[in-house]
């Protein structure tokens, strides 16, 4: 089960983004990996449904959280955009209710295609019609 509400980080993309921070890295992997070029765009892709098929993966504590007295959970889901994998993964800072994007990646699971093959092992068998 998330930490957050996936909900209310969509409803912070969409209608307060004065309150979204997005991490150099993660801003760089959106228009590395899905041509996302800016934080708007960004943001306005999240809010407008581009993470399809949302997974949640899980929740862990923030590693890097420079502020040790203040401990922060993350979490982390998977997403299809159009054919392509991704990963994000945000927190929610409770002492400025900033919320950050932290990763926003193309995911490790990278072969849809093999996977769904072991998902319906029907698919692995040859037929032959010559």
């Amino acid at each position: 089960m998330s930490y957050y509400s996936f909900q209310d980080f969509k409803e912070a993309c969409l209608s307060d983004q004065s309150n979204v921070i997005v991490m150099g890295g993660a801003l760089k992997d959106a228009d590395t990996c899905f041509s996302l070029s800016s934080r708007t765009e960004l943001l306005d892709f999240i809010a407008n449904d581009g993470l399809e098929e949302l997974e949640f993966i899980n929740t862990k504590d923030w590693e890097k959280n420079p502020d040790k007295t203040n401990p922060i959970k993350v979490d982390a889901y998977k997403f299809k955009t159009l054919y392509t994998l991704g990963y994000i993964a945000f927190l929610c800072n409770s002492k400025n209710k900033k919320w950050i994007i932290k990763s926003f990646k193309l995911s490790d699971d990278l072969n849809p295609t093999m996977r769904l093959a072991f998902q319906n092992p029907s698919l692995l068998k040859k037929e032959n019609k010559k």
